[in-house]
């Protein structure tokens, strides 16, 4: 289908989706079997897989909305996965005790990429690869006066000895001189482009899909199409994610004779680095 390798974005495209036929709902259904298989042992795969099945099953029955939320939360979860898998468990903690949005709401925030390896440079003079450690700078600096999330901070003395170099921050609130970084919380944009400084790889196309994906979603919703144009839809956007992500997995599919059998040739993986 010529449509799936159009370049536009989908609100560009809307109105001049063709309809998907039996085949092709098919063979995307089968793409899916195979991305199961791919993602096996991959962070927050069970996430993604039960994404992939609810974006089909809206997409089928006319509901794009649903169908791109789905979508999108691939995209969240991949890069999570990613950011997650290279730096600190202490975030997988963080959701499953729910307190991810406690910090958020105390504005421990990574707004984009650039402004959480602008904190990494600020604090030390230079830019590092991230990791276990070098991920708190990318948070606030606090003082023991100011020091609230304890359980998820470190403390200037260990980031120094673990890091080896001098780091130089005031404290968030009073500007004395910090003694511990505690965690920021990535935004979901920051997420894809700290997967883009995390893997060496471009994730400009998975940023631009994000986006209109949320533009789809609001302001317009588009409630009125025909369900078969829907699924069309829905389809480029998720083929060409999928692609995009396991580029940044190192996924290869088994269909093009790999002889790793389709399995992860990278290290984002369950519990960290393989």
């Amino acid at each position: 289908m010529k449509f799936l390798e159009r370049k536009e974005g989908t609100l560009q495209l809307i109105n001049n989706a063709p309809k998907a036929y039996p085949g092709f709902k098919n063979y995307v259904r089968k793409k899916i079997e195979e991305e199961e298989k791919l993602l096996e042992g991959v962070l927050f795969a069970d996430d993604i897989i039960s994404a992939m099945h609810s974006g089909y099953k809206n997409a089928l029955a006319g509901y794009l909305r649903s169908a791109e939320e789905s979508n999108r939360f691939i995209i969240e979860r991949a890069s999570l996965s990613i950011f997650v898998s290279a730096t600190e468990e202490k975030y997988l903690e963080l959701l499953r005790e729910r307190q991810w949005h406690v910090l958020v709401d105390e504005g421990y925030i990574i707004r984009a990429a650039s402004e959480g390896i602008g904190r990494i440079k600020k604090a030390t003079g230079r830019t590092l690869k991230l990791n276990k450690y070098s991920v708190y700078l990318m948070g606030a600096p606090v003082c023991r006066k100011h020091l609230k999330f304890q359980k998820y901070s470190m403390s200037i003395d260990e980031l120094e000895d673990n890091l080896r170099v001098r780091i130089y921050a005031k404290c968030k609130f009073c500007h004395r001189q910090a003694d511990y970084f505690t965690l920021a919380m990535p935004k979901a944009s920051a997420l894809i482009g700290l997967a883009e400084y995390i893997t060496g790889k471009s994730t400009t196309n998975l940023m631009r899909i994000y986006a209109n994906i949320s533009r789809v979603i609001h302001p317009y919703g588009f409630t009125d199409l025909d369900k078969d144009k829907v699924f069309t839809l829905w389809a480029r956007d998720f083929l060409n994610i999928i692609s995009e992500v396991n580029n940044l997995f190192n996924l290869v599919d088994s269909s093009r004779g790999s002889s790793n059998n389709g399995k992860l040739t990278g290290k984002f993986v369950k519990n960290g680095e393989s």
